[in-house]
């Protein structure tokens, strides 16, 4: 009893002080089994209650890109097909890559990496098109 009041007082409190968007309802990665027993959706229905909560956009590998897609390559789809390789290949004369070292990336994946993105890049190389990356990291 006493946890369960220390938790509502607490997010009564900082429902009061800062608003819903002080409260982020968790991330879709909590996982249990079917939707009913699913920890995200019992925390935002709570949260709901409450007077609300700070959702999320996109997901955490793709929400950015989500965004900014669409004025780059003309579609938010990050998980469909993009423009080809070839395509790259032919009509660029300057790639400009953000936040990102797809030679160390483009290694890791979900299943066994494919390897086409180094091989595109390769060929970057080797018909002179400058690549240029900014990356923090």
């Amino acid at each position: 009893d006493k946890a369960t009041e220390l938790v509502c007082n607490e997010i009564v409190r900082l429902q009061k002080d800062h608003g819903p968007q002080s409260i982020y309802a968790g991330s879709y990665g909590w996982k249990s089994v079917g939707m009913l027993h699913n920890s995200r959706t019992l925390l935002q229905r709570l949260m709901n209650l409450t007077g609300g909560f700070l959702g999320y956009a996109g997901d955490y590998s793709t929400g950015a890109a989500q965004v900014i897609m669409s004025h780059v390559v003309g579609s938010m789809e990050v998980y469909e097909q993009q423009t080809a390789w070839p395509n790259v290949i032919e009509n660029s004369e300057l790639v400009i890559l953000w936040g990102c070292n797809p030679m160390v990336t483009l290694k890791n994946s979900w299943n066994v990496p494919d390897h086409v993105g180094q091989t595109g890049f390769e060929a970057l190389k080797k018909k002179g098109t400058r690549v240029i990356s900014i990356d923090p990291v």
